[in-house]
């Protein structure tokens, strides 16, 4: 019977892993939260039954029985005393059955009372509907494609530019880079095409407005440079643009970084399966960034059939972060190494908070610098230079031919672009909330 008490307790020892699995999931996957109670409470109801059971196979396994089964003929009086003291509901009626565990699908061998056996084998039918339910659930989620709608403009740049944006693309790697670091929804063929397409339209535009103003007098012909302002602009906008995007997209990730790093520590910490670790940050709304880099990695393992190592070096290489390509790549060597995650991520964690709070205190010792500079330049400043203009017209005196009015415009004129230069400088070095 000790064998049989033995698998019992394995048994409860893996249910309960099933249950401390199904709880973290359900925090994170609220739309199959009836499949998760479910599978919680028939799982529980079978943890009950095997506790049930254990001390029918003590009383069967307890060395007292075998010394009193052991006694000579002589004390039968005595010893059927002891039975009756002991064992006076009778022997246990408890059977060994077997059964397919739906999690793992593995052939397990239990002993339970006869009478709970009924009962444990609706709530494993149970526990199997709700496992069923789940997986049925997440594979749905896994094949489930986002349907984008394709985008009228870039259809039509296929159609009239796409033989020669293909003879382009292998000129324009970088640009192709940026597309990838941007996370914009083009090929570097659709790009080219678009900026094709958009640079014929700005010249047909700048050379309509050109006409308009021949029209208007012929001492404007001297303007035939505004159809090729016109191209320069939109060729110019097309090719920094992505970079600029993928700017904007490594600030963010830089923000989002450490809070990610310590949210993966504490899954990491449940011993969960380090695919999942990505799957739940990527399905969560805290970190949009981030989750849409960790959705790449997601996608290669159930759509490509990649494996984590591989995905997690190829999201490392394409990523406009260097501290999230860090992170990856020291990821990947860690599981393939068999290191320990949550240590890992834990100190990785730590470094990303120290920098993120010295870029904090950076931005605010700036701020501090641009105050200074604003209040010298743009309030003080302006009084004395009100007090020459009062002083200066009062005297009746000009400046380079100009009245005290016109002075007066430009200096106005001045302040206002420098306030606005200022917002602009600030705006851009503010780190993102």
């Amino acid at each position: 019977m000790f064998e049989d008490l033995k698998k019992n307790i394995e048994q409860e020892k893996k249910i309960m892993m099933d249950m401390n699995s199904i709880e973290t999931s359900m925090g994170t996957d609220k739309a199959n939260r009836e499949f998760y109670v479910s599978s919680l409470q028939s799982l529980t109801h079978q943890l009950q039954l095997l506790n049930k059971a254990v001390p029918d196979l003590l009383k069967e396994w307890s060395p007292l029985k075998k010394f009193v089964e052991g006694n000579k003929v002589g004390e039968k009086k005595a010893t059927s005393v002891v039975k009756k003291s002991i064992f006076k509901k009778g022997k246990p009626e408890i059977v060994k059955m077997s059964y397919v565990s739906p999690s793992t699908k593995e052939k397990k061998f239990i002993t339970i009372s006869k009478d709970d056996r009924k009962k444990f084998l609706e709530k494993l039918r149970m526990s199997e509907g709700g496992f069923a339910g789940l997986k049925k659930a997440e594979k749905k989620k896994a094949t489930a494609v986002t349907i984008r709608k394709p985008s009228i403009f870039a259809r039509y740049s296929n159609k009239y530019f796409l033989k020669y944006s293909e003879k382009l693309a292998p000129q324009f790697n970088t640009l192709e880079k940026d597309l990838k670091r941007s996370n914009m929804p083009f090929m570097i063929k659709t790009y080219l095409s678009m900026a094709l397409f958009s640079s014929t339209i700005a010249f047909f535009m700048g050379f309509l407005i050109y006409g308009l103003l021949l029209v208007v007098s012929l001492s404007y012909f001297i303007h035939i440079w505004i159809p090729f302002f016109a191209v320069g602009g939109v060729i110019f906008g097309f090719y920094t643009y992505p970079a600029s995007e993928a700017s904007s997209v490594k600030k963010k990730i830089s923000q989002e970084l450490p809070f990610v790093t310590i949210h993966m520590a504490a899954i990491a910490g449940s011993n969960i399966e380090p695919t999942k670790i990505f799957r739940i940050i990527a399905a969560s709304k805290e970190y949009p960034t981030i989750g849409t880099e960790f959705r790449k990695i997601v996608s290669q393992i159930e759509i490509y059939g990649y494996d984590l190592v591989t995905s997690l070096k190829n999201v490392a290489v394409r990523t406009s972060s260097k501290e999230l390509s860090e992170l990856l790549s020291g990821l990947a060597t860690n599981i393939s190494g068999g290191g320990e995650l949550k240590t890992y991520l834990e100190k990785k964690s730590e470094n990303f908070l120290m920098d993120y709070k010295l870029e904090r205190q950076k931005y605010a010792d700036l701020a501090g610098t641009f105050m200074d500079v604003y209040i010298s330049i743009l309030i003080a400043a302006p009084l004395v230079l009100m007090m020459l203009f009062i002083v200066m017209n009062v005297a009746g005196l000009g400046m380079g031919g100009m009245g005290i009015t016109t002075l007066l415009f430009l200096s106005i004129a001045g302040i206002a672009v420098a306030n606005v230069v200022f917002l602009v400088i600030l705006n851009i070095k503010q780190p993102v909330v």
